[in-house]
């Protein structure tokens, strides 16, 4: 049997054309299938689905496939190079991820038990963080040629870099380098380059989720991005975060729901549901207007505290205190008599070079001042002298107040004038301790006071201007002096009460020791009526001339408080000390008068009332004998 050479070749040829055939046909249907199972793996989060896709790894058939076809299309070999590498990269880098334990895809343990398997229901670009994918045994380089391997990229702050950001052919535009497409599905996220990239770089399967962050401005981009953190089950910690607040928020609190995990802060209403059940919408108010939240301190005891209501609105220790000042001090036979007396050191303190202090009493020019402040004269300095008590306590004086009236009462009597010497407790256990030492004075005419004179009381602050520089030192010794010419350089001694009260101002601190002298001192009537007047708002007239006037009270003495069963000592120094030396006579009682006419002439009363003629008034004795540097009165008497 003979056999026709050019039949057997055409049906060789026919033979070899069918095969050809169907292996493209067969080839066709393999990337179809592909397709469906990237797809099913997509949109699904079964766990034995994940496993089957990384038996294959290498062997996976779409590998094979793209290799097969670039052999084939050998004209088009430079066109389609850089697809192929992509394809390689991506599909390898997916293969790394699913290996990788701590983000094996799949059904978190917590869903397994609903019967339908959840699609995703969520999808958004968002970047990813963890110090997981530094971890070479978790994600190791990927050889992809001869030298040539491919490693997960991270910025400083570990976010992983996308390595598809920037590629001109793809149509997904990418926010920036770092930002990749989520997927969630039940407690599994997934992640790919872009929106249409069927594989797969990454999944987490979510054990736990963190609170949501404050929006803030990351190092790692320019906008403005909302982080949340969730943990896997192998506890590695992941860092989530998208441009919109409100859908990251969604995104947790989508996630805590799966976990039936409440979080009233911020999912008021808890997100149910699944594949099944429609998204939440949630509407938000965006602020746009910056607010700026300045703090304001909490209200304090007695602020701005001032006599207008007689010290009755003074609050705290002022209102609750039980060992209050001041007192009204019984006579001295009702006293408990006391021999102790501590030891007290006055000097004159200058009227400049003083060491500023923290509360500005006394500023950086460091000069003496006289202030008008909370509606009191005062005058501060580092140090005027000292008290030292038996116990060996030491309190320095830094402040004196003018009070008028007189806040102490004697037997019920009020004075018109206290001076009172604050102390300041500096040794040790004394710190929060005070000292106050006062004097009664009672209005005389034409008596002379050595300190008060030295206040210069022609040149008082005053409401309106209310701080004076001091034109004289301030000596507490010449409280005693009562002549002119006389030289005060220590304390003279004097009988005093004691007791223990408080501070007579707000805060009204107790812990105090208080000494008041028992015998009050004389001030003249011109020098108490101007240190009167310094405390006064005075009347004031409108635009249109209108007068208003004022009805400030200018008391500055606070009213007496319970002794609630309180000693109250006296020590008499002339039993101890014995009476004050007399460096002179004593003067007769009387004073000298002058009268103005065509001439001035001097007369002299014998007593201490005025004598009631038409233009006279009190005067010295130095001036009335012309005596000093006055002129001489061209007639006396």
């Amino acid at each position: 049997m003979k056999f026709n050479r050019g039949l057997i070749l055409c049906v060789f040829i026919m033979i070899t054309f069918t095969i050809n055939i169907t292996q493209i046909y067969a080839t066709e249907k393999r990337k179809k299938t592909m397709m469906e199972y990237m797809s099913n793996f997509l949109n699904s989060d079964s766990g034995k689905l994940a496993r089957v896709n990384a038996e294959e790894g290498e062997n996976s058939l779409r590998f094979r496939e793209v290799a097969k076809l670039n052999k084939k299309h050998k004209k088009k070999a430079t066109q389609h190079r850089e697809e192929e590498e992509t394809e390689v990269e991506n599909f390898n880098m997916s293969n790394s991820t699913m290996l990788s334990e701590s983000e094996a895809p799949g059904l978190n343990p917590n869903t397994t038990s609903r019967e339908n398997t959840p699609k995703p229901i969520l999808e958004e670009w968002f970047m990813i963080s963890s110090k997981a994918f530094l971890r070479r045994d978790k994600f190791p380089p990927i050889v992809i040629g001869p030298k040539k391997t491919l490693a997960i990229k991270t910025d400083n702050n570990n976010f992983r870099i996308n390595g598809a950001y920037g590629n001109k052919n793809l149509k997904d535009k990418l926010p920036n380098d770092k930002f990749f497409w989520f997927r969630l599905s039940g407690l599994n996220l997934y992640y790919s380059s872009t929106k249409t990239d069927i594989n797969i770089l990454g999944a987490v399967s979510i054990e736990t989720v963190d609170q949501v962050m404050t929006p803030g401005q990351d190092s790692s981009t320019e906008y403005i991005t909302t982080c949340f953190k969730v943990t896997d089950q192998l506890r590695e910690e992941w860092k989530i975060c998208g441009m919109k607040e409100e859908t990251v928020k969604l995104w947790f609190c989508q996630l805590k729901s799966f976990l039936n995990i409440a979080d009233p802060n911020n999912c008021p209403e808890l997100i149910k549901g699944d594949a099944n059940v429609p998204k939440v919408i949630t509407k938000t108010t965006e602020i746009t207007t910056p607010i700026v939240i300045i703090p304001i301190p909490s209200k304090h005891c007695n602020e701005n505290w001032n006599y207008q209501k007689l010290a009755e609105d003074w609050e705290c220790d002022c209102k609750e205190g039980r060992e209050q000042s001041p007192i009204d001090l019984p006579k001295i036979a009702d006293a408990i008599e006391s021999t102790i007396k501590p030891l007290m050191e006055y000097a004159p303190v200058k009227i400049d070079g003083l060491d500023p202090t923290v509360d500005e009493s006394i500023d950086k020019e460091g000069k003496l001042r006289i202030q008008l402040k909370e509606n009191l004269l005062r005058i501060f300095a580092d140090k005027f002298g000292r008290i030292v008590t038996i116990d060996g306590a030491i309190y320095h004086a830094n402040e004196i107040n003018i009070h008028a009236p007189s806040e102490h009462t004697l037997n019920g009597k009020k004075y018109d004038l206290e001076v009172t010497i604050l102390h300041s407790g500096v040794s040790v256990g004394d710190i929060a301790k005070s000292a106050s030492l006062s004097f009664l004075f009672e209005k005389a005419p034409g008596k002379y006071n050595g300190f008060i004179e030295d206040l210069d009381y022609f040149d008082l602050p005053n409401t309106l201007n209310t701080s004076r520089d001091m034109k004289n030192p301030v000596s507490i010794a010449n409280i005693f002096k009562t002549e002119e010419t006389e030289e005060m350089s220590t304390l003279n001694p004097f009988s005093f009460f004691t007791y223990q009260g408080s501070l007579t101002t707000p805060p009204c601190t107790e812990d105090t020791i208080v000494y008041v002298a028992s015998e009050p001192l004389k001030i003249g009537s011109t020098s108490l009526q101007l240190i009167e007047e310094a405390t006064r708002i005075p009347d004031m007239q409108d635009n249109r001339g209108n007068v208003i006037v004022s009805n400030f009270i200018n008391d500055t003495s606070r009213p007496v408080q319970p002794l609630n069963g309180r000693p109250v000592f006296h020590f008499d120094h002339t039993k101890t000390c014995g009476p004050a030396p007399l460096l002179k006579p004593a003067p007769p009682s009387g004073h000298y008068e002058k009268i103005r006419k065509a001439m001035t002439s001097y007369f002299y009363v014998n007593n201490n009332k005025p004598s009631g003629l038409p233009n006279s008034y009190v005067v010295s004795e130095d001036e009335a004998k012309g005596k000093g540097n006055k002129p001489k009165p061209v007639n006396s008497f």
